[in-house]
């Protein structure tokens, strides 16, 4: 089965791909699980301006050269079988995740962004660069009529819809986040019958709240790291004006916290605690040392395991490679690879990390 590419996207980012492998061909060196089908996002190189001047185009560009020719996609001298395809169903507000092994089901995981202003203004944040933060919006989104429209156009949903991620946009209290969670679960039912819900956090962060949003809520907790490197984090995630760029030291409390609270609660059913993290902003040495950490939290128990989210950096602007290591390359995630095998193991990585053949885009496995 070739595969197949898509420079679709959300609105208003820049140009980008999906790559799915056939069945048993992982890439050489990747945990790529066999007879699976793998989804990526490839960064289009940018083209220069046609009136660049003959030194500016005279630069070296070390980066390869990505394009379609004869609806095939070629990398460098490289034919690939790779042909373009869409990605549906998405909107800044609300998409769905497109997972090449259940094409018949493309209605089954969904994340909403229904907060769309947002106090952090993290250079990292992407709805930074797609309109959904701080365009003018002071309150989230009505949840009940945005999953009734949502359903309206895609009414195979109803009986698909397994998973809901909400992405919060960073709200002022607890309270309001809680209420808006409540709201999303309550419109979820009332129109599917998801089985699944998530919320990506960095504001839960005591046994009290986690009993609020775990317990009477039903959410699985992602707690949103991004990166370890407290200098970077100052720099990417607004730390010295927003919550979300807090010293990374709280975020190792806030895990552990979490860990502690599923691992004294196992009739609660839940037993991951899942943190997001980038590859290609923290140096080799500051990941080790992350990682090392997270293990060493998992030790001794039986019920909860901490397992990293691993996602691709993939930067959007001048300000966001800017940010992004020197040194990243293919070897350089490989490495990356098997610095988390070697912390928390390949199997536990595969099925329960950000992963390419679950629809992860930027997924690391």
């Amino acid at each position: 089965m070739p595969g197949r590419l898509d420079a679709g996207g959300a609105a208003g980012e820049p140009a980008r791909a999906s790559l799915t492998r056939g069945p048993g061909r992982p890439r050489p060196g990747l945990a790529a699980r066999p007879g699976r089908d793998h989804f990526f996002l490839i960064p289009i190189p940018f083209e220069l301006h046609e009136r660049a001047s003959a030194a500016v185009r005279a630069l070296p560009r070390p980066r390869p050269r990505i394009r379609f020719e004869d609806g095939l996609l070629w990398i460098d001298t490289i034919q690939t079988p790779v042909r373009p395809q869409s990605i549906p169903y998405t909107t800044p507000f609300w998409y769905f995740h497109y997972n090449p092994n259940t094409e018949d089901r493309p209605f089954r995981s969904m994340t909403l962004n229904l907060k769309p202003e947002c106090p952090e203004r993290c250079v990292l944040c992407a709805g930074a660069k797609t309109g959904r933060v701080n365009n003018g919006m002071d309150d989230t989104m009505a949840t009940d009529s945005v999953m009734a429209r949502i359903l309206r156009q895609h009414p195979d949903m109803r009986e698909q819809l397994d998973s809901v991620a909400v992405v919060t946009g960073c709200f002022q209290s607890f309270d309001a986040l809680t209420e808006h969670l409540g709201d999303v679960r309550r419109a979820a039912q009332r129109y599917a019958s998801p089985t699944t819900f998530r919320v990506l956090e960095h504001n839960v962060t005591t046994p009290e709240r986690f009993d609020v949003v775990v317990r009477e809520l039903g959410y699985d907790v992602f707690v949103t790291l991004e990166c370890f490197d407290q200098e970077l984090r100052n720099i990417a995630l607004n730390g010295k004006v927003g919550r979300k760029g807090r010293d990374s030291r709280e975020f190792i409390d806030m895990i552990r916290v979490y860990a502690e609270y599923l691992e004294a609660r196992p009739e609660l059913g839940k037993r991951l605690v899942r943190v997001t993290y980038l590859t290609g902003l923290d140096s080799p040495e500051t990941t080790d040392s992350f990682f090392e950490q997270l293990a060493a939290i998992n030790h001794g128990k039986k019920h909860a395991t901490v397992v990293p989210w691993l996602s691709v950096f993939t930067p959007y602007d001048k300000p966001m490679r800017v940010i992004q290591r020197p040194d990243f390359s293919l070897t350089f995630l490989i490495e990356a690879q098997q610095r988390a095998e070697k912390y928390f193991g390949r199997e536990l990585m595969a099925q329960h990390s950000g992963g390419t053949g679950h629809g992860y885009a930027r997924g690391l496995f």
